[in-house]
């Protein structure tokens, strides 16, 4: 089976993400606590399901430290890929905005969520980072949803890894491409 792991900072994109996986015939869970992710992959191994795209999010706090191990251990059995998703500060506050909805662990009176946007930002940061380390990184700052799309759709082509170089013409005025590795 394989197994794909969306996750990321909220409001960079992981819903975007998952309909392009839900688009090209994967099997997809939404904001899946990480608790039942083994249940889910048992689940779906009866069901002979052979894509499988999943998201989750930082919003339960600190069961968000058990998924090391449990990708761990699911890679033992199964093709597993993490795409984590990332936006700079700015850009999120401005999603958020954009889109009149509060951020998962902000405004909570638990001691251990945040009262603010940029605090919450900050915890979920906090919380992610060992995730992003073993994961597929992409920064959606300056990415729009359609070009996301397509990322994802190139990184589900089966097609030979080798290397690819691409010349793209840009000015500094506007800044330097998101995209781009070497300069």
């Amino acid at each position: 089976m394989q197994i794909n792991l969306i996750t990321g900072i909220s409001g960079s994109g992981k819903s975007v993400a998952l309909r392009a996986f839900e688009d090209a015939g994967y099997d997809c869970v939404d904001n899946l606590p990480v608790t039942l992710l083994e249940n889910l992959i048992t689940t779906l191994e009866i069901e002979k399901s052979e894509r499988v795209a999943v998201a989750i999010d930082a919003r339960r706090g600190q069961s968000i430290a058990e998924l090391p191990q449990i990708l761990e251990n699911l890679r033992r059995s199964h093709d597993v890929r993490v795409v984590f998703l990332n936006a700079d500060t700015n850009t999120l506050i401005q999603r958020f905005s954009e889109t009149r909805r509060r951020h998962p662990l902000s405004g909570k009176t638990q001691e251990s969520q945040a009262a603010t946007l940029i605090e919450a930002i900050d915890t979920e940061r906090n919380l992610l980072e060992p995730l992003r380390t073993q994961a597929h990184s992409i920064d959606t700052s300056n990415l729009p949803a359609h070009a996301l799309r397509s990322w994802i759709q190139d990184l589900l082509k089966d097609k030979p890894q080798g290397l690819t170089v691409i010349f793209e013409s840009f000015g500094f005025k506007k800044g330097l491409p998101s995209e781009a590795d070497l300069v």
